[in-house]
C-alpha cells in the first residue's frame, strides 16, 4: 500500500480524536475529590468504594481486546463511533444511580468506552508519517493531562455546590458532539485484517480471572487476610488466568496475542503500562484519601480544596507529555522510557516517607506531581514503542493488548490502595460538646502505615520498570527511517 500521507486531514483528525482524551479523563478524574463524599453517600467503606474506579477498569480489560479486534476486522471508525456511543448511554445513566450497585453496574457499562483509545491511537498512527508520530502521539497523551487539569477545580466546585452527580449531566453534551464529529468527520482506517476471528473464550476468562482476584483484594479486610474466603477467591482467579494464558497459546485468533510478548519492546511496553496504570490509581485515591480525612491522620480539606491541590499533579501529566516526544526524537526510546520509570519510582518513595516523618500540604502535592510527570512521560514512550514494533495490521489488537495492561494494573492499583487502607487503621477518639456535657466519638481512620506501605509499592513498582527498560532494544526515529538498536 502506498505511503502517502495527508496532513491536512490528519491534522484535523488530530483535532478531533485527542478531544476524546479530554472527555474520558475529565469524566474518570472528576470523580477522584468525590471518592470518600460517594462512600458516605452510598455507605460503603474505603476498600469497597474503590470497585466506583476497579469494576470500571476490568470492563475496560474486557472490552479493550475485543473492540480493537473488530476495529482491525470491521474498521476502526466504525467500531469507535459505536463504543462512543455506548459510553454516552452509560455516563447518562450514572448521573441517575438511585443506589451503590447500579452505580458500579452503570460504571461497567461506561468502562466499555475505554475501548476508544486503541481504536484512535491506531488512526492517528495511519495518518502521520513517522517522523511526526511522536508528536501526535504526545498531544492525545497532553490530553489526559489537560482533562484532569480541567475536571479537578471545575468538578470539585460542581460536586461540592451541586452534588457530584450533576458533573455527568454537565459533560453528557461534550460526548455527544465527539460522537457526532467522529462520525462525520473521522475517514475509515487504512488497514484492516479481516481473517480473524473474536476469541469470547479467552474474554470470559481474563474477566472473571480479574473480577475475581480484585474481589478478593477488596473485600480482604472485611474476609480477613488469611480466610478460606480470601484464599479461594484469589487462588480461583489465578487458576483461571492461567487458563486463559494456556487458551491464548493455543488457538488461532487469540484475545490477546500472547506471542507477540516474545518481542522484547512489546513486553516492555506492555509491562510499562501495568506499571504506570498502578502507579497513578493506586496514587490517587490513596492521595484524595490523605487530604480528606481529619487530622491528625489527613489534612482535613474539603472536595473543593482536594481538587485545587491536585490540580498541579494533573499538569504535570501534560509537561510530560510535552517533554517526552521531544527526548525520544532526540535520544530514541530506551533513555526516556528508563528516566522516566526512575522519576516515577524516586518520587513515590519519597512521598512514602514524607507522608509519615514530616507530612505537609507542600511536600505531598510536590511529591505526586513530579511521580506523575514520570507517569506521564511513561504513556507516551511505552505507545510509540509499541506502534513502531508492530506490523500496523495488527496494531488494533497489540494496541488494545497494551491498554489491557494498563487497565489491569489500573483496576489493581485503587483495589489495593483501597484494602490497605481499611486494613491498617487506627482509632482517633474526638471530645464533642452537647448541653454542657462532654461525650467521646472514637472514629476509624487508615493509620499513617497505610499510607506509607501504598506508596512503597508504587515505587517498587517503578524500580522493576528501570530495570526492564534498561533490556529494551532502542527505537530511534530519524525522519521518515525508523531503525531498532
Amino acid at each position: 500500500m502506498s505511503e502517502n500521507y495527508d496532513l491536512k486531514y490528519a491534522n484535523k483528525a488530530l483535532l478531533i480524536l485527542a478531544p476524546i482524551a479530554i472527555a474520558v479523563m475529565y469524566t474518570e478524574s472528576m470523580l477522584i475529590p468525590s471518592l470518600p463524599t460517594i462512600a458516605n453517600d452510598f455507605n460503603v467503606n474505603t476498600a469497597t468504594v474503590s470497585w466506583v474506579l476497579t469494576a470500571y477498569l476490568i470492563s475496560g480489560v474486557i472490552a479493550n481486546p475485543i473492540i480493537g479486534k473488530l476495529g482491525d476486522i470491521y474498521g476502526k471508525k466504525r467500531i469507535l463511533v459505536y463504543v462512543m456511543i455506548i459510553y454516552t448511554i452509560a455516563v447518562t445513566l450514572n448521573g441517575f444511580a438511585p443506589n451503590f450497585g447500579l452505580f458500579i453496574v452503570f460504571r461497567t457499562l461506561q468502562g466499555i468506552g475505554l475501548g476508544m483509545f486503541p481504536l484512535a491511537f491506531s488512526l492517528i498512527r495511519e495518518e502521520f508519517p513517522p517522523q511526526l508520530v511522536p508528536k501526535a502521539q504526545g498531544i492525545v497523551s497532553a490530553m489526559f493531562g489537560i482533562g484532569s487539569a480541567v475536571s479537578l477545580p471545575i468538578a470539585a466546585t460542581v460536586a461540592q455546590d451541586l452534588g457530584w452527580q450533576y458533573n455527568y449531566h454537565f459533560v453528557i453534551p461534550f460526548v455527544i458532539l465527539l460522537t457526532v464529529l467522529t462520525y462525520k468527520e473521522i475517514r475509515e482506517s487504512r488497514y484492516t485484517n479481516p481473517n480473524t476471528k473474536i476469541d469470547y473464550v479467552g474474554a470470559s476468562l481474563l474477566g472473571i480471572s480479574l473480577a475475581l482476584m480484585t474481589t478478593a483484594f477488596s473485600e480482604a479486610p472485611t474476609w480477613g487476610w488469611s480466610s478460606s474466603l480470601f484464599t479461594v477467591t484469589m487462588f480461583t482467579g489465578l487458576a483461571l488466568f492461567v487458563a486463559f494464558l494456556m487458551v491464548e497459546r493455543k488457538i488461532k485468533s487469540p484475545l490477546m496475542p500472547v506471542y507477540l510478548l516474545g518481542k522484547r519492546n512489546v513486553l516492555v511496553a506492555n509491562v510499562a503500562a501495568f506499571v504506570a496504570g498502578f502507579g497513578i490509581f493506586m496514587a490517587y485515591q490513596s492521595i484524595t484519601y490523605l487530604l480528606e480525612l481529619p487530622k491528625p491522620v489527613g489534612f482535613d480539606l474539603d472536595i473543593l480544596s482536594t481538587g485545587l491541590l491536585l490540580l498541579p499533579v494533573s499538569l504535570m501529566q501534560i509537561v510530560g507529555a510535552v517533554m517526552a516526544p521531544r527526548l525520544i526524537l532526540k535520544t530514541g526510546t530506551k533513555p526516556v522510557i528508563t528516566i522516566a520509570s526512575a522519576i516515577l519510582s524516586l518520587f513515590y518513595f519519597i512521598l512514602g516517607i514524607i507522608s509519615v516523618s514530616s507530612p505537609s500540604l507542600t511536600g505531598v502535592v510536590s511529591m505526586s506531581a513530579l511521580a506523575t510527570l514520570g507517569v506521564a512521560m511513561l504513556n507516551v514512550v511505552l505507545i510509540n514503542i509499541l506502534t513502531f514494533s508492530i506490523d500496523r495490521r495488527l496494531l488494533g489488537v497489540a494496541t488494545g493488548m497494551n491498554t489491557v495492561f494498563r487497565l489491569v494494573g489500573g483496576a489493581f492499583g485503587p483495589s489495593i490502595a483501597g484494602s490497605l487502607l481499611a486494613t491498617f487503621y487506627t482509632y482517633l477518639v474526638y471530645p464533642i460538646n452537647m448541653g454542657g456535657d462532654t461525650t467521646y466519638l472514637t472514629v476509624k481512620l487508615p493509620s499513617d502505615f497505610a499510607f506509607e506501605l501504598t506508596f512503597f509499592i508504587a515505587s517498587i513498582a517503578g524500580l522493576f520498570m528501570v530495570i526492564l527498560g534498561l533490556t529494551s532494544r532502542n527505537i530511534k526515529i530519524q525522519g521518515a527511517r525508523v531503525s531498532q538498536e
